[in-house]
């Protein structure tokens, strides 16, 4: 079996055992669609069969599991499904209350309702089938003849032995769901809404809509980028067709003809699915894809999951026009760059309490510029790719490195260390800190080759102030005092983003100077923060500056 990660770093405290891990208690799973859901995608199964698996509440302890019992999915047509953890309480009306577990529905499985008031008494009861409204929607109104509160739960049709639902969606669960009728013969509708985890009995829920949702991605920077040549093909993969990679070219294929609404973009790629589900909920996840041989990460997006939201009635659902990676020429390298990383390893300790041996241990770094490769001590582990060792420099304790991050590398990037113990592993496990808790360091000069970054303590998981759009305070701006007709002026760079100066606020013009971005600007001193950037300029008066980017 594999487990294919589609999903960016997020910390999660959660792990997955099933039988395709060997009901590991450590299995990892992977954050996707914000950050109170999670996701494990299952592939490699025989379609049809089922599949055991529950979300671990602490890894590695079976005290506390989601579902209580197992849940019992099904592989689809391609041996896939992807299972979801939604952790928390709910106040929404339906059941269960928390920590829900939902699951794709694969189109080979079919529902019943099955309680004290079905005819026979808790067997499968002809009038008791579901109807699929559509991505994993279910509904029935039965006939209930006895006023009184009823015990029930909804079950694959049948049969007790896969899937069946009462206060969670765990099978052999002892509990029952209930709900209460006051009159004869009194209709009551219920709900299975299987990728939510959820159900719902006897209480006037919304009715399922369908919305054609449109989906469209901008590929102008991957072209500009090198990464994407126009006549190669675009996808849309994610719950609703079980994430086919771009290589098998069965994804929802994008077209850009004609140009987008009417516009003059050609580079916007885009296209249609109709989806049925519960009004204002997110159904459904997904990513963009594409087939050009010079893509990054496989092909994949390396961003984030993206949501379809249904709309609160039918209609058409034009999500906004997404970029393809989120990746912008403003905010990542638009060029290769060459960087230093240094790392003390000091007195390092890892998560797992081994103690860093320099006479047999190896050090390796991981991270967005490397695809952030398969940590070794996982379900699948393989060695790392070369190039990312780190090396003792003479007898010190410190480890370096210089790496070429590739173009659209975000100027803020991500990444980590990690120990090989006894260099057993050709890898590094995941011993730094949490999972997914990470270094963020910023690239802030493209001119100095290689731009040298502070170096790290290992363990010692630092953010640097980046400045953007978002953190407008990130470049720390400070002006000194007047010296010999010329003021010190000193700041954190970054590559599109440079200095202006004013005599006056309230009006004057703004006088820009280009050549302090951080495209060219090479002179400063080094910081816990990388380079900051100083100059002396020239004053006559009162004097103004800002930090501007495009």
């Amino acid at each position: 079996m594999a487990v294919v990660s589609l999903s960016s770093s997020k910390a999660q405290p959660y792990a997955i055992a099933g039988d395709f891990n060997g009901w590991n208690n450590n299995g990892t799973i992977n954050p996707g669609g914000g950050p109170t859901v999670y996701t494990n995608i299952m592939s490699g199964g025989t379609p049809g069969t089922f599949q055991g698996v529950k979300f671990i509440a602490v890894p590695g302890s079976w005290s506390v599991t989601y579902p209580s019992g197992n849940l019992e999915i099904s592989y689809d047509a391609n041996g896939s499904n992807t299972v979801y953890l939604y952790p928390g309480s709910f106040s929404d009306g339906w059941l269960p209350l928390q920590n829900r577990v939902g699951f794709i529905d694969p189109g080979n499985m079919s529902f019943e309702i099955a309680g004290d008031f079905t005819s026979p008494n808790w067997g499968s009861d002809p009038a008791a089938g579901m109807v699929l409204q559509g991505n994993g929607v279910y509904t029935n109104t039965y006939i209930v003849a006895t006023p009184g509160t009823h015990a029930f739960k909804i079950r694959s049709t049948g049969t007790w032995s896969h899937f069946n639902c009462g206060t969670d969606f765990g099978g052999g669960n002892p509990s029952n769901g209930s709900f209460t009728t006051t009159n004869a013969n009194q209709p009551v509708q219920f709900q299975l809404d299987l990728p939510n985890g959820r159900w719902l009995a006897g209480s006037a829920a919304p009715a399922p809509v369908t919305n054609e949702v449109v989906f469209a991605v901008d590929m102008t920077y991957q072209i500009q980028l090198g990464y994407f040549t126009p006549g190669s093909s675009v996808f849309v993969a994610g719950d609703f067709n079980s994430w086919p990679a771009p290589s098998t070219g069965t994804g929802l294929a994008l077209t850009n003809y004609p140009p987008y609404q009417g516009g003059g973009n050609t580079n916007i790629y885009y296209g249609t699915n109709t989806f049925v589900g519960i009004p204002s909920t997110s159904p459904s996840q997904y990513k963009f894809n594409q087939n050009d041989p010079n893509a990054q990460n496989g092909g994949w997006e390396s961003s984030n999951n993206r949501n379809v939201t249904l709309l609160s009635k039918n209609g058409t659902n034009a999500l906004p026009v997404a970029v393809f990676s989120d990746v912008y020429p403003a905010e990542n390298l638009t060029a290769p760059a060459a960087v230093f990383f240094s790392i003390d390893m000091s007195g390092a300790v890892g998560t797992d309490a081994h103690t860093f041996n320099p006479s047999a241990d190896s050090v390796y770094i991981n991270g967005v510029f490397a695809n952030w490769y398969a940590w070794a001590g996982g379900i699948n582990p393989s060695p790392a790719p070369g190039g990312y060792q780190m090396f003792e420099e003479g007898l010190s304790t410190i480890y370096t490195n210089t790496i070429i991050l590739p173009a659209g590398t975000p100027l803020a990037f991500q990444y980590k260390y990690g120990m090989d113990p006894g260099s057993a592993n050709s890898g590094p496990l995941d011993d730094e800190a949490a999972s997914y808790v990470n270094h963020v360091r910023v690239v802030r000069s493209t001119a100095a080759s290689p731009y040298v970054l502070a170096t790290d303590k290992f363990g010692g998981m630092y953010s640097e102030p980046y400045f953007s759009a978002t953190s407008t305070g990130g470049g720390n701006l400070a002006v000194g005092a007047i010296a010999g007709s010329k003021v010190p002026v000193s700041w954190l760079g970054r590559p599109g983003a440079h200095l202006q100066a004013n005599t006056n606020l309230v009006g004057g013009t703004w006088i820009d100077m280009p050549e302090t971005d951080g495209a060219n600007w090479t002179a400063g001193y080094n910081s816990t923060n990388g380079l900051v950037s100083v100059t002396n300029l020239p004053v006559a008066g009162r004097a103004y500056f800002r930090l501007v980017k495009p």
